[in-house]
């Protein structure tokens, strides 16, 4: 089976796209709610930056997981319980998100009218022969809201006004007698919603009084400190998921401070204007709307996701919670590194000359080189242990694999060396340093007992320094990352002289941009043939090389000018 997408992937038109695989387990109903069978797709416009991007993918991604949720939920039986007022404000509330969907681009005034009376033809096809043929509207309508007809009207009323969708992107689940209830209250306000977007595809846009009337919506949901404390959620879902260390270190923090500003409620208890103010709260002049989003309420959203699907929870509160990212502005054309940085900081690399036993000087002699040929993270190449250079089919190769430390495709790969890095001696350095680290001290290394705590890993401290490193020589825009931008340098340069997108996403790391370009993955040879292609950089804009082969170079060439 091919890999499945799921994370962001550049679209060449610009932009970014991803897939997401629907489980086998509610493919079936999630094909009846939403029309989609194998896989969901989220894209973006050609002008959105990464970061808004990946923000906006994390939202997509948790309301799609939403959905998955609620199926699951769902088929277990139990879910939320409404009254009927509770049930009549649900209404409203979905009558307010249909008519917003739809009113800025409501198109032809007939499509609604259309739509209703479809409506009613397909309702009607329900009723026994003896009831249709009597021609009396009135006696099909009291059989449709009769007890025998309510069961066979429900699923009809739920396709055509989208209940699904609108349950997901609320995180509710209702039990079987509440959606019931819900679904017969939609249908007596399905025409008034069309009859709304007639009148606005007619361009009348003056104020609908009927959303007014509407109790609002609350959840009878007592204020407690019964159950398991937003902490506690997040103690949990560590245990069961078990997430990179990464991960629970960068969303502690969002839970810590949860656990502090709901200080004795139990996570089951909060509402979604609660989860809104909070997250409102969270965007301050040192933090943006776009961290607020993609970190915090990203964390939120996915670790409530699952304790809905788990039962911990009735509700996900901050399902409908929405930070507004303002638009960015670009200052570079591109991610890449320019030539001019991409030499500064490589011959600042090799002007620290044998690191010895200093394992920063290690880090910042190789590293480095090794992202600019490879196009690896940095934080692959800091984890990587001497048993991970090696030979296969008689190419020299690093192994990038999840045994030495974090992957984000938690798949390995082997990558060939460049011809630049073995010239330089790599696999020497390598050989010194036996089967261990290359990049750090593996003595006195401490785990953690506390999986809420996970110990910071040395290599991602040695990425850290390296990047800090790399500042200091003279990368100061911080419109360019110091690290990954090796990544987007790689990409372009394969490009240019003519690597395949194809092997450069293996090579780098990155997930194929479509389904057929996951079969079969290339081989090293062919790899290692193909990287022959790529230049050495060189270090001067005149073109003349550093390091013993160029000294060697220039004084052969000096010898034959004095001769």
């Amino acid at each position: 089976m091919p890999r499945v997408v799921t994370k962001l992937t550049p679209k060449q038109t610009g932009g970014y796209s991803a897939r997401k695989r629907i489980p086998a387990d509610v493919r079936e109903e999630y094909s009846r709610q939403f029309d989609k069978s194998s896989e969901e797709w989220f894209t973006t416009a050609n002008d959105v930056s990464f970061a808004t991007a990946k923000t906006l993918f994390h939202e997509w991604s948790a309301e799609i997981g939403s959905r998955f949720a609620s199926i699951r939920a769902m088929r277990k039986g139990g879910g939320l319980a409404l009254t009927r007022k509770q049930a009549l404000a649900l209404a409203g509330k979905w009558y307010g998100w249909f008519v917003k969907r739809h009113e800025d681009a409501p198109g032809d005034p007939a499509r609604w009218w259309s739509r209703w009376s479809g409506l009613l033809d397909d309702l009607e096809e329900l009723a026994p022969t003896a009831v249709r043929a009597s021609a009396d509207t009135i006696a099909v309508w009291n059989w449709l809201n009769s007890a025998e007809a309510r069961p066979r009207v429900r699923p009809i009323i739920a396709d055509e006004a989208q209940t699904a969708q609108f349950l997901a992107s609320e995180g509710l689940v209702l039990s079987n007698e509440a959606r019931d209830l819900f679904l017969d209250m939609v249908e007596e306000e399905f025409l008034a919603a069309v009859k709304l977007l007639e009148r606005r595809a007619k361009r009348d846009y003056s104020p609908d009084t009927r959303i007014q009337t509407f109790p609002k919506f609350e959840l009878d949901v007592p204020l407690s400190s019964e159950g398991l404390s937003p902490w506690q959620l997040f103690e949990a879902w560590v245990e069961k998921r078990k997430p990179a260390p990464a991960t629970v270190t960068r969303w502690r923090g969002v839970f810590l401070d949860l656990d502090k500003h709901f200080a004795g409620r139990a996570a089951g208890s909060l509402k979604d204007d609660e989860a809104h103010a909070w997250a409102t709260q969270l965007v301050t002049p040192k933090r943006t709307a776009a961290t607020v989003a993609g970190v915090w309420l990203n964390a939120a959203h996915t670790v409530w996701i699952w304790a809905v699907e788990q039962r911990k929870v009735r509700t996900n509160a901050f399902a409908s919670v929405k930070i507004t990212i303002p638009k960015s502005t670009r200052t570079r054309d591109t991610k890449t590194f320019t030539p001019a940085e991409a030499r500064t900081i490589l011959k600042a690399s090799l002007a620290i000359g044998d690191p010895g036993k200093s394992p920063s000087a290690a880090v910042r002699r190789w590293v480095p080189w090794l992202c600019s040929y490879t196009g690896a993270r940095a934080g692959e190449i800091t984890q990587l242990r001497g048993k991970d250079v090696l030979h296969q089919d008689g190419v020299p190769a690093i192994r990038v694999t999840p045994e030495a430390g974090t992957v984000k495709t938690r798949e390995p790969r082997t990558i060939p060396l460049h011809e630049h890095l073995i010239a330089q001696g790599f696999l020497k350095f390598a050989k010194s340093k036996g089967e261990g680290p290359l990049f750090y001290n593996a003595k006195g290394i401490k785990q953690s007992d506390d999986p809420t705590h996970p110990s910071r890993p040395r290599a991602v401290t040695a990425r850290v320094d390296l990047a800090a490193w790399v500042r200091s020589v003279g990368i100061t825009d911080t419109a360019v990352s110091p690290n990954h931008a090796w990544r987007h340098t790689f990409k372009q340069i394969a490009e240019r002289c003519g690597i395949s997108e194809r092997v450069s996403d293996y090579i780098t790391g990155h997930a194929p941009a479509t389904v057929s370009r996951g079969y079969g993955a290339p081989t090293l040879q062919d790899m290692a043939e193909v990287l022959k292609k790529f230049p050495r950089y060189e270090l001067t804009q005149e073109g003349d090389e550093d390091g013993e082969e160029g000294k060697a170079k220039r004084k052969k060439q000096s010898g034959k000018a004095h001769s």
